[in-house]
């Protein structure tokens, strides 16, 4: 029983570092780097479909839990800069770590309709999660007024694209996709960000 747990855990692993590195994989690729067969890796999951649902839910998962965490910690007199500028910072270094797993969920045509909304379901949708930093944006940028709210909000979340639009332009041109990994970039960027969201 541990035994088949430690191969399902390694699967997961697996499959999470092929999609944040490539944003794909089979289950051959699977079943090659776990040196098992391919009938272990559909036994475990059934099929490759549930494996990417799996995986992709824990990565979100994992990114609301940090930013909630890190959200909670900042103080209520906190300025707005540096409220949003928490924010901004963990999602773009999401994006920026996991670029695979971003273009998959916005490019990849493959199971599409079932695994792309999932960033929408999680980050766009009613939920206590939506609901603590808006609660927060409300807290720091001292603002009641829906609309505003929710465009701050979008405009946090922006940063999500971000990494997707410099690897297409990557592909063509190598240096764009450096210069988003350049720190002076990333300072930048969200100094230009930060000051859209504090009018």
């Amino acid at each position: 029983m541990e035994k088949e747990k430690n191969i399902k855990e390694k699967i997961l692993d697996t499959a999470k570092e092929l999609l944040k590195s490539n944003g794909s994989f089979t289950i051959k690729d699977i079943a090659d780097q776990c040196y098992i067969n391919i009938a272990a890796v559909n036994y475990h999951f059934g099929s490759k479909e549930n494996l990417l649902n799996i995986v992709l839910q824990e990565i979100i998962d994992e990114l609301k839990l940090l930013i909630t965490q890190s959200v909670n910690r900042i103080a209520e007199n906190t300025p707005v800069e540096d409220t949003m500028g928490i924010i901004l910072n963990l999602i773009y270094t999401f994006a920026l770590e996991n670029i695979g797993i971003i273009n998959y969920l916005f490019l990849n045509k493959e199971y599409q309709s079932e695994n792309s909304h999932i960033l929408i379901k999680e980050f766009f949708s009613d939920s206590p999660f939506t609901k603590s930093i808006y609660d927060k944006i409300s807290e720091s940028t001292k603002t009641q007024e829906p609309e505003t709210l929710r465009v701050k909000y979008l405009l946090l979340f922006s940063s999500f694209a971000l990494p997707m639009f410099m690897q297409i332009l990557g592909d063509k041109n190598k240096q764009d996709t450096i210069t988003l990994k350049k720190p002076s970039f990333r300072k930048k960027y969200i100094k230009e960000l930060l000051k859209i969201l504090h009018d």
